[in-house]
Parts: C-alpha cells; structure tokens; sequence
C-alpha cells in the first residue's frame, strides 16, 4: 500500500479544503468558493493577479442568474 493519496482521496481533500475557506491548485490556476472565502483570503488572492468568478450552471439556477 502507498502512502500517496489516491484520485478520490485528493478530490475529497480539495473539497473539503473549498468547504473550509482554503483556495485549491486547479492545474495553473487557483479556485476557492465565495461562500466561505474569508475578506484576507480573498485580499491575498487579489494580490496575485485579476479574479475572476464562474459559476457553475446548478449555482447559477439556483441564484436565478441568466
């Protein structure tokens, strides 16, 4: 057995760390969920370059976003 995680195991760290305010590497890039981004994360990420916010088309539904 390794002591590597596997996919899953990654995947559920990432989702738990988006749910916990923590931004996650997505290749090249950097993704944290609003909802739980806290002002100084958010700041700190502002600093590294332009943000930019997607939403997912379910997200966008629910909130009644063309």
């Amino acid at each position: 057995m390794s002591l590597i995680p596997t996919l899953s195991e990654t995947i559920a760290r990432a989702r738990a760390d988006l749910r916990m305010g923590l931004p996650v590497a997505l290749g090249d890039h950097l993704a944290a969920a609003v909802e739980t981004l806290s002002p100084a994360r958010l700041a700190d990420l502002r600093a590294l370059g332009p943000a930019v916010l997607a939403l997912t088309d379910r997200r966008a539904g629910t909130l009644k976003a063309r």
